[in-house]
């Protein structure tokens, strides 16, 4: 028997979604720079990479197209002065 299309019969009751902890929006630019980073571990000898990994979180909207969601990337946070 499939789920007709619509159908709430395999969504979560609204309580325990309440109870996830929400994830943090992540725009794919700075996604693509954290996996970088793990490319940037296992070949050390590629120096290009870290060029493109900058490049990267540049590139990001800041904030999702469609909800306006800020981007969590810890890369946008400002430097703190003490």
């Amino acid at each position: 028997m499939t789920t007709p299309p619509g159908s709430t019969r395999e969504q979560l009751p609204d309580d325990v979604l309440a109870l996830l902890a929400p994830r943090h929006y992540l725009s794919t630019a700075c996604e693509t720079a954290r996996l970088l980073d793990g490319a940037i571990i296992r070949n050390p000898e590629r120096g290009d990479l870290p060029g493109l990994r900058d490049r990267m979180h540049q590139r990001c909207r800041l904030n999702h197209k469609f909800t306006g969601v800020l981007c969590g990337c810890p890369c946008h946070r400002a430097p703190q002065t003490t």
